[in-house]
């Protein structure tokens, strides 16, 4: 018994030791602040000067550029602890600056006035050994995008670097010769630069000179209206009345332009213009930019300390309201009893439209002006034309059904026409006294008749939980709420096309005898056609789950936001019609993430994903039967250099990004790129598979074929979103088939690439 419990112990001993051993690696890679460990230790330097540069990394020479109009980039390779960038730049014209931007993991150095400078050289001052320590600290003179030099080529657009030169001046008559110097640490906790200048009862650094504070009168602080300053934001523009007293009281002060700031409130307002009359005056004002405040103000170091009297729980009949909102979405039209014409045009895609407006405003209101602006815009273009023709009624028409749009983005349109023809209804007849009798009816239709629309939507909901402020100082605070968030981005396009008719012929026959029927027989016939055809492509995207956001306010305007979110996300896409047969995905994952702003500019801070369902329905196998495009010829119009025509048809079906695995057009190339397909002898083909490039679909193109003389088209493809394509239709007998490429993805749509094409 004591050997059995010896090895029991055993046992439980080693499970536990598996356990700790599988879940530690997956709990350690779920907290992002190790960026250090996830390096590859290598970064990346974009950098030009005004007018020439040589870059050293670490007291290697690494670089050099003599144009100031383009970045030049170099790798940088990192080594933990200390690590030092040095430049020289030389100025030969009017204008002096250097600009770079180093980016490491997920984080950036830039040139601004932590840089140190000397106007003279000294030996080994390019060595990390090197004590500059009485070495000034470099001037700022202007941020990336001002005057003189505008936009870089090759410059990161989000980037926050500053132009920077030694001395007072940059222009006219500056420093010929300058040499830059900035040293910092990598470690565990990421990069951190050495020396910074510390924020001391100002900003060190600002554009123009500081102008003089002005405290808000009492009389315009006690007028403006009461926020919550967790989850509402300051309104961006109002008016205050004040009496003739009150406004003589801040006597010049209310001119256009000026900007009071009220620090216990942390709020403040920007007069845009006064209007006085004999009761008194009116003051129209803005919320002041952020820049505004930082060029009027002295802004002190802010210190932050988190106390129980700073929690501010949102008002019960906020949270309310806010769930109220959520269940009362917009029904659909199949769940709401639409009785009359009236109750159809009050339907709205976006319901957030309603709520937002007056709850006291009178609905007759709304019709009489939103909504018959909606109508009106529906109804631009509708026609219905109707003539008889023989014993036939035609009518052509044009209806648009549903056409809205709001600030969002949000869309929907709806269009329907075609023709209508009705066969006049015919009766004829013939009795007799003694013989035969036949009576006959004869009516008939026709339509060819297309319905077809487009609908795109991006909405998020976000209900408080709660939330709580944070002191910041005399101009600042920090506000924390908790959210439920839902959410849903999508997109789709439908047509569909009816062409049928029909005629019928229905009747009795028989014999009579005196008038009299003494046989009947019942007769019928009908003729019909119909044929439809249908395109549907769509994707849509929905997320769930919980947000935390925290937000860093200086008089009432947002300086700093990070938010994160746990919850999940699926995304399903999904295309059908006559010549693409149908295909579905669906991808649902659990999902983590962290997102940051500053001054409104957004960036990634962590993102963590695991798959939970990832469904794809294909309607073919691949490559089935002999691929006529393996032997194929293959010329286009142009190649990006490194990538070739032969990756088109080399049999590698892999939807990889790069040289290896595509063709891509030239730079500057003009679109449509076109690529043909001389295959080595006539035959009949009834498919084609489209292979493009994971990240960079291919959105716009046609098939055609040869058909001796002239190209037909054979298919034509606009807005795809799918890597992998296949193209059915009737059989044709051709010798070459093209791809005319017109459009690439929405982020690249210069750049057309196809990875594989196979022939059936």
């Amino acid at each position: 018994m004591m050997m059995f419990n010896v090895r029991f112990s055993i046992k439980k001993a080693w499970a536990s030791f598996l356990v700790i051993t599988l879940l530690l690696p997956l709990l350690v890679g779920l907290w992002p602040s190790n960026v250090y460990a996830a390096s590859n230790n290598e970064g990346k330097i974009s950098i030009t000067a005004d007018d020439e540069f040589t870059l050293f990394i670490n007291g290697r020479q690494t670089g050099k550029g003599t144009d100031w109009a383009k970045a030049y980039t170099f790798p940088v390779p990192i080594q933990s602890g200390i690590n030092v960038i040095a430049v020289q730049a030389k100025d030969i014209g009017l204008y002096a600056g250097l600009l770079a931007d180093l980016s490491y993991g997920d984080e950036n150095l830039v040139t601004d006035f932590n840089w140190k400078v000397s106007e003279r050289y000294i030996e080994g001052w390019e060595q990390p050994k090197f004590d500059d320590s009485s070495w000034s600290r470099a001037t700022d003179f202007g941020r990336y995008g001002s005057d003189p030099w505008k936009q870089i080529s090759g410059m990161p657009e989000e980037t926050s670097a500053r132009w920077i030169w030694a001395g007072k001046t940059n222009v006219d008559a500056p420093v010929s010769e300058a040499y830059f110097r900035i040293s910092f640490n990598v470690s565990e906790d990421g990069l951190a630069i050495s020396n910074p200048i510390s924020s001391s009862g100002q900003f060190e650094q600002v554009d123009y000179q500081l102008k003089p504070t002005e405290p808000m009168p009492a009389s315009m602080v006690k007028r403006l209206p009461v926020v919550n300053a967790v989850f509402e934001t300051v309104e961006e523009k109002g008016s205050i009345e004040l009496s003739t007293q009150e406004a003589a009281q801040i006597g010049n002060n209310l001119a256009p332009g000026q900007i009071f700031l009220d620090q216990p409130s942390a709020r403040a307002i920007k007069v845009t213009s006064v209007n006085r009359s004999s009761g008194g005056m009116r003051v129209d004002y803005t919320t002041p930019g952020v820049e505004e405040l930082f060029d009027y103000y002295d802004i002190p170091e802010q210190e932050v300390s988190f106390e129980e009297r700073n929690i501010v729980m949102p008002d019960p009949e906020m949270v309310l309201d806010s769930k109220e909102w959520l269940v009362q979405e917009t029904p659909s039209l199949l769940e709401t009893d639409i009785t009359d014409d009236a109750e159809m045009r009050q339907f709205n895609i976006d319901n957030t439209i309603q709520n937002d407006l007056d709850a006291n405003m009178d609905m007759n209101d709304i019709n009489s002006t939103d909504l018959n602006d909606v109508i009106r815009a529906a109804g631009a273009g509708d026609f219905a034309n109707c003539k008889k023709s023989g014993n036939e009624f035609v009518c052509d028409f044009k209806k648009v059904l549903v056409n809205q749009q709001n600030a969002n983005g949000n869309k929907v349109f709806v269009e329907a026409g075609g023709k209508l023809t009705l066969i006049a209804p015919k009766v004829t007849g013939k009795y007799g006294f003694w013989g035969k009798y036949d009576l006959k009816f004869t009516a008939g239709e026709k339509a060819n008749i297309y319905i077809k629309g487009d609908a795109k939507f991006k909405k998020e909901v976000k209900v408080p939980i709660m939330g709580f402020n944070i002191g910041a100082g005399n101009l600042g605070a920090v506000s924390v709420g908790v959210f439920l968030v839902i959410g849903i981005d999508g997109n789709v396009t439908f047509e569909f096309q009816v062409d049928q008719g029909y005629t019928v012929t229905a009747g009795v026959k028989g014999k009579t005898r005196v008038f009299i029927p003494v046989k009947i027989q019942p007769y019928s016939s009908v003729n019909r056609y119909l044929t439809v055809t249908h395109k549907i492509e769509g994707q849509i995207t929905a997320w769930a789950g919980a947000k935390a956001e925290v937000g860093l306010k200086i008089a009432g305007k947002k300086i700093l936001e990070v938010s994160v979110f746990a919850g999940i996300e699926g995304t399903g896409k999904w295309t059908s019609s006559n010549n693409v047969p149908s295909t579905m995905s669906l991808k649902i994952d659990a999902l983590v993430k962290g997102e940051g702003a500053v001054f409104n500019k957004s960036f990634k801070l962590f993102e963590l994903r695991w798959n939970l369902v990832n469904l794809v329905k294909t309607p073919t196998n691949p490559g089935t039967g002999q691929n006529l495009a393996r032997n194929a010829a293959i010329t286009v119009t142009s190649t990006y250099p490194g990538y070739s025509a032969a990756r088109i048809n080399d049999g590698d079906r892999n939807t990889a990004l790069g040289e290896s695995y595509s063709w891509a057009n030239n730079r500057n190339s003009s679109l449509p790129q076109y690529v043909v397909i001389d295959l080595p002898a006539s035959n009949s083909i009834q498919r084609i598979d489209l292979y493009t490039t994971q990240g960079y679909p291919l959105a716009n193109y046609d098939l055609q074929y040869w058909n001796g003389s002239n190209w037909v088209n054979l298919v034509q493809i606009t807005d795809n979103q799918e890597l992998t394509r296949s193209h059915t239709f009737s059989a044709v007998n051709t010798s070459k088939i093209r791809v005319v490429a017109s459009k690439g993805p929405s982020h690249q749509p210069t750049y057309v690439r196809i990875n594989e094409l196979e022939i059936y």
